[in-house]
């Protein structure tokens, strides 16, 4: 189940172990939140292997531009 707020859809999703550790160091290496870590991963591999655009959110299109 999921919800809608402020232009973002709130879900729980099952990672497994080794996955969520990887995505805290890198989240921590990045100084950014999981959140952001993994809306990245996928706008990014949306273009890179699908060559498909994903607008990003103008808050983080902002901080991956510069």
């Amino acid at each position: 189940m999921s919800y809608r707020n402020n232009n973002r859809y709130y879900t729980g999703v099952s990672l497994e172990p080794e996955v969520i550790d990887y995505l805290n160091d890198l989240s921590g290496r990045m100084g950014m939140n999981r959140s952001w870590v993994l809306n990245t991963i996928v706008c990014e591999y949306a273009k890179i292997v699908e060559a498909r655009q994903i607008k990003p959110l103008a808050s983080r299109a902002a901080i991956i531009s510069s």
